[in-house]
């Protein structure tokens, strides 16, 4: 159309024009808006992938509360400029490591529930942390505001349009017609952009879950064969037993056989619920040449025949204080890491002993540590490779052959015990990881097992009654056989409603409680408990236990005895139980 100017004579021509004005500045309005909204959709999405990536990364450190790990990755998104502030929360949702690049955009000083924000040109994201659909904490990231100018140049657009709608009336129709078919292009980019982001989050999603259940099956592979042979013995022992009960010696051999292979599938099923995240971390002191030695047999079906396992051991036995369960699953994952380098069979050497550290070492601090070394001859690693191998997800294995969780886990073993971890390896000459683990002043394990034994030797249990509240009908005859035969008055309830109702009845000394139980838990029937005889002594046996839930309904004070225990270590336990209770009503 030809732009005639005002003193146009054809009514017509100029209503046109006017309409074709109108229409092109809602076409600009309208773009404008879905430009917007394009820009706000895309900022939120960035905005969220920077805070996923950093939960993903700091998920190792934040379960093992590793605030110098946890401050690597969140200072690392200093080098983004659309990064404003940023945090790590834990459960509590408290600040553990934050960053900010002013005052204005500091990290909140209390974390709110997990969502996604725009507003005034700024982004704020609050993702969760979880690990198994645990959640360990939260992570929040916040973006810098849009400059006004960037504003104004991602609006000029809109502007342009309108000067065109009312100086060049004349080419309305042509120009409405072009920027119709710039919104739909516009239109299909974003949809296309929108459908290829999801794609992705839902890939990425699908990664992480399938790395994790291929950690798990690595470990659960072997141990499902191994319980296998496990219930062999068993079944195997009591079968013998049955048909020959008269063969008192032959009986003694066959029903030992029996419970050493029950322990070992107690131990086994231990390592598969501290990997789960079931059971939280029981910081103890041990030896750690004594677990090594337990681990032999465990290590030997690990690593397969072709690879000659030999051991270092030092004699000194130096106690350190860490998680028992995590650091056996620290010195798996080594010996599978040097069964995967070593396809052609090779050697794995598992040592120990005890190192000074001065005070000039960049990482310990000065004192005596236990070196566990883990040697293989493998096919070794370049230094850019060994450098990242602690990283939380790094692997250079093939996809389905590894998850990058392993050494994360044994980095964060060593942390937790005080120490560091360090790879000494080189392409072609295998690879050596070293773990440095403080040692203790704690009592060794031997002398709390003496105190424990003599404590159940001075308390006469004949004078004590026990409640056994389990919902398995053969689990609560054997314990309450168990219990009788040591001498204690036993009460058995099936529930937790009839142990509450039993307890309205009587005052028994010790309540012996199951955890997994239909309609009211072992947490659940505590709590009630506590709360109605506080002065009642609980103890859980069980085999699974959610121990934040249990130590929450204890007020921290949780005594958990684990299925499958040996007549000893139950007498010993309710015994002191027993005892302590007394000492304390008389007192």
């Amino acid at each position: 159309m030809r732009f005639r100017g005002p003193d146009l004579s054809d009514r017509r021509q100029l209503n046109l024009a006017w309409v074709g004005a109108v229409a092109l500045l809602l076409v600009g309005l309208l773009l404008g808006a879905q430009q917007e909204r394009a820009y706000r959709a895309q900022a939120v999405r960035q905005a969220s992938v920077q805070a996923d990536l950093l939960a993903a990364s700091v998920t190792a450190a934040l379960a093992f509360d590793d605030r110098p790990t946890m401050a690597e990755y969140v200072n690392a998104l200093r080098v983004n400029p659309r990064i404003e502030a940023a945090a790590v929360y834990d459960m509590a949702g408290r600040p553990t490591v934050t960053f900010a690049r002013s005052v204005r955009a500091s990290p909140p000083a209390r974390l709110g529930p997990v969502q996604t924000g725009f507003r005034n040109g700024v982004v704020k994201v609050v993702a969760p942390v979880e690990e198994r659909g645990a959640r360990l904490g939260a992570v929040y990231v916040e973006t810098a505001p849009e400059p006004f100018t960037a504003l104004l140049w991602r609006h000029s657009g809109l502007g342009l349009l309108t000067v065109m709608a009312f100086l060049l009336l004349g080419v309305l129709t042509r120009a409405a017609a072009q920027l119709q078919r710039r919104a739909d292009q516009l239109s299909e980019a974003n949809e296309r952009l929108t459908v290829e982001m999801r794609e992705r989050a839902r890939a990425e999603e699908a990664l992480r879950q399938s790395q994790k259940m291929e950690a798990l099956g690595q470990l659960t592979g072997g141990i499902a064969h191994d319980f296998n042979n496990l219930l062999q013995v068993v079944s195997g022992a009591f079968e013998l037993i049955r048909r020959k009960p008269a063969e008192q010696a032959r009986v003694a051999a066959w029903a030992e056989n029996g419970l050493q292979a029950a322990e070992r599938g107690a131990s086994l099923t231990r390592q598969l619920l501290a990997f789960s995240r079931a059971q939280k971390l029981e910081l103890k002191p041990f030896v750690v040449t004594d677990l090594v030695t337990a681990m032999r047999e465990l290590l030997a079906r690990a690593i397969g025949p072709d690879i000659e396992l030999e051991f270092k051991l030092d004699d000194q036995r130096a106690p350190i204080v860490s998680d028992r369960t995590q650091l056996e699953l620290a010195i798996l994952n080594l010996a599978i890491n040097a069964r995967d380098a070593m396809p052609e069979g090779g050697r794995l050497v598992i040592g120990s002993k005890v190192v000074e550290v001065g005070e000039d070492d960049p990482i310990l601090p000065a004192g005596a540590y236990v070196e566990l070394c883990v040697s293989d001859t493998g096919t070794g690693m370049p230094p850019e490779v060994a450098e990242r191998a602690f990283d939380p997800f790094f692997t250079t294995k093939g996809v389905g052959k590894g998850t990058g969780l392993g050494l994360s886990q044994v980095y964060g073993v060593a942390r937790q015990a005080g120490g560091a971890a360090q790879i000494e390896s080189a392409p072609g000459e295998g690879t050596t990881v070293k773990l440095f683990l403080r040692c203790s002043q704690e009592a060794s394990p031997e002398l709390e097992d003496a105190v424990a034994e003599q404590a159940a030797t001075v308390f006469a249990p004949q004078a004590a009654t026990v409640l056994v509240v389990d919902d398995e009908a053969d689990v609560r005859r054997l314990v309450g056989d168990t219990l009788e035969m040591l001498g204690y008055a036993v009460i058995a309830a099936e529930s937790g409603a009839e142990a509450l109702q039993v307890l309205e009845r009587t005052k028994p000394d010790l309540m012996l409680l199951d955890y997994a139980m239909p309609g009211m838990n072992g947490a659940e029937t505590a709590a009630k408990a506590r709360q109605r005889w506080p002065a009642l002594r609980i103890l859980f046996a069980s085999g699974y236990a959610d121990t934040e839930q249990v130590e929450s309904a204890m007020g921290g004070e949780a005594e958990i005895l684990r299925k499958p225990f040996q007549l000893d270590e139950l007498a010993r336990r309710v015994a002191a139980a027993v005892q302590q209770g007394r000492t304390t009503a008389e007192a």
